[in-house]
C-alpha cells in the first residue's frame, strides 16, 4: 500500500483542495488502487457481503487493511451503509447478510466505531455525501423542515440521529408498503433510498446543492443524473469520483 510522509498529511488536512469519493467496496480490494494522495478519500459505506464468493477471513483482512489506512491517514473518511447496518441492529438481514461470520463483522465495527465519521459528511455547501442520498420524506420525519441550513449543520442532525437511533435509518422502520422490498419509500432513509425515488424527493431540490452516494449498482460506471450523482460502479469499473472544494 502506498505510503504518505507526514508532511504531506499535515499540507492536506490543513489545505484541502479535491474529495475523491470510492463507492460500495463490498469485501473488493481495487480501492487501493482508487485511493489519492493529492486529495481526502471518502468511502461511501457497504465493507463486507461481497458479491462473488470471497472467504470471511479474506474480507475482514480487506476490512482491517482499509482501517489501517485510515489510521495512517486520518482525514479518510469512513461512513456507514446498509450492509453495515444490518450487522450493527436486530432484526435487520439483507442480502448477503452471512449469519455465521455475523458476531465477527459486528465486533469488528464495534471496536473500530471512533474511526468512522457517521453516515453523511458535508463538502463545504456544494455537496453531501451518504451511503444512498437524503429524501425531503425522511429529513421531515426524523429531523424536521430543512430551512437552507448548512450542510455542516445537515450533516451533524443526521449523524447525531445515528448515534442515538439506528432504528431510524432501518428498512422495515420506514418502509410505507408492504409491496415495497427495495427502499423504493420517499421515507426510505440515507443508507436504503434508491436514486430514481430520491429524484423526486430530493431534499435540496433546486438548491444546485450535489447529493453523492452509492448503494444501487451502476454498469456503465459513475452516474450523473441532475445533481445526483452514483458512484457505486466497482462491480464493472474501477473508478472514483472528484469533486473539487
Amino acid at each position: 500500500m502506498r505510503q504518505i510522509g507526514a508532511g504531506f498529511l499535515i499540507g492536506i488536512m490543513k489545505s484541502v483542495s479535491s474529495y475523491n469519493i470510492i463507492g460500495d467496496i463490498h469485501a473488493r480490494t481495487c480501492w487501493k488502487n482508487l485511493v489519492r494522495e493529492d486529495s481526502v478519500n471518502i468511502f461511501v459505506g457497504d465493507y463486507f457481503d461481497s458479491y462473488e464468493y470471497i472467504p470471511p477471513s479474506e474480507q475482514m483482512s480487506n476490512f482491517q487493511e482499509l482501517l489501517a489506512f485510515k489510521r495512517q491517514h486520518p482525514e479518510t473518511v469512513l461512513l456507514y451503509g446498509n450492509h453495515d447496518l444490518h450487522y450493527m441492529i436486530a432484526n435487520e438481514h439483507y442480502s448477503r447478510y452471512d449469519v455465521f461470520s455475523a458476531n465477527n463483522y459486528w465486533h469488528a465495527f464495534l471496536d473500530s466505531r471512533s474511526l468512522f465519521h457517521g453516515v453523511a459528511y458535508p463538502i463545504e455547501d456544494k455537496a453531501l455525501v451518504t451511503h444512498a442520498g437524503v429524501t425531503r420524506d425522511w429529513y421531515e420525519k426524523y429531523i424536521g423542515i430543512y430551512h437552507s441550513e448548512s450542510l455542516a449543520e445537515v450533516a451533524r442532525r443526521i449523524n447525531a440521529l445515528w448515534n442515538t437511533d439506528k432504528q431510524a435509518f432501518a428498512f422495515e422502520t420506514n418502509a410505507t408498503g408492504w409491496e415495497d422490498h427495495y427502499g423504493t419509500s420517499p421515507t426510505h432513509s440515507p443508507v436504503w433510498i434508491r436514486p430514481w425515488v430520491l429524484k423526486e424527493h430530493d431534499l435540496f431540490a433546486g438548491t444546485g446543492i450535489k447529493q453523492i452516494f452509492g448503494h444501487t449498482q451502476t454498469e456503465a460506471g459513475v452516474m450523473s443524473d441532475c445533481n445526483l450523482i452514483c458512484v457505486d460502479c466497482l462491480g464493472t469499473k474501477e473508478k472514483s469520483y472528484m469533486i473539487e472544494a
